[in-house]
């Protein structure tokens, strides 16, 4: 999942904080890139963000992480009744993934055998990432922006997002899946250079490591590109009547279809705003 969100970066300037002014903004709003882990450097940012937040009036992400209804969340990942992992997966890979499964989590893959391939491919992702902050960067922020007081926004709605998963069919997330499956140790690596990249401002570098995606073409589209337009569209709509600090994955912000290049086309200023992390102890 963190690899598809930074799959369309472009070259830009080097920060993940950018300033959106001009038009009818009464006073700049801000865009920040996340990263959807609870890896504790990606918080570890100076003082520049959290201000830039608390300057603003309303702060706004994909969505309002706060107000999901985890039932409905649950229901979304399962796959149509009848439907199985054990017969969309060859019994070499269940095999391999219940060896995993019992490994990391201490259960057997019959436990996951009615969800969605690609929230499986994502509970596995998630299990060798470092994990030693207390809450993912985008509630961290949302968590803060609660804390400062302010009006909090919804680009979108949960379920979105999951319409856009759906447009790929459970054979070619189970393929996603057992390409994963396959080469943990490589994946691994890679997310880990691709981390270190996001915490070097290295957008063209992030670039580079995901061309080669196995993701189809369509996932990008309508994961990506088709939700960009939309988030667009609900972030000047909010930044018309507040200003606001709006944090969206990273991949959202760069690229010729992404949400810099589409404010730019709409005839806004958006500008790199630097800062850097605090050194780890």
């Amino acid at each position: 999942m963190i690899a598809l969100l930074v799959s369309v970066f472009a070259t830009f300037g080097q920060s993940m904080l950018w300033k959106v002014s001009g038009k009818k903004m009464k006073a700049p709003s801000y865009l920040y890139g996340t990263i959807h882990i609870q890896d504790a450097r990606v918080a570890s940012f100076d003082t520049t963000v959290l201000n830039a937040l608390n300057r603003c009036e309303a702060f706004a992400m994909e969505v309002l992480l706060d107000e999901i209804n985890m039932r409905g969340i649950q229901k979304a990942m399962m796959m149509p009744e009848g439907k199985y992992l054990n017969t969309l997966l060859s019994p070499e890979d269940f095999a391999l993934l219940d060896s995993i499964c019992k490994a990391k989590l201490g259960i057997s893959a019959i436990f996951m055998n009615g969800m969605k391939p690609f929230f499986v491919s994502s509970t596995l992702e998630q299990l060798d990432l470092r994990q030693d902050a207390e809450d993912a960067l985008d509630l961290f922020l949302l968590k803060k922006a609660r804390e400062y007081g302010k009006v909090c926004f919804g680009l979108e709605e949960y379920m979105d997002q999951i319409r856009a998963i759906d447009a790929i069919s459970l054979k070619e997330q189970a393929n996603m899946l057992s390409q994963m499956l396959h080469d943990t140790a490589q994946v691994s690596q890679d997310f880990e250079d691709m981390l270190e990249a996001y915490l070097r401002f290295e957008l063209d570098s992030l670039a580079a490591m995901t061309q080669d995606t196995a993701l189809p073409k369509k996932f990008e589209k309508v994961l990506v590109n088709d939700r960009n337009v939309t988030m667009v569209k609900r972030f000047l709509t909010i930044s018309g009547e507040h200003t606001v600090f709006c944090a969206v994955g990273a991949a959202h912000l760069a690229g010729t279809k992404g949400i810099i290049a589409l404010l730019r086309k709409k005839g806004y200023t958006v500008e790199p705003v630097p800062f850097t992390w605090k050194s780890e102890e």
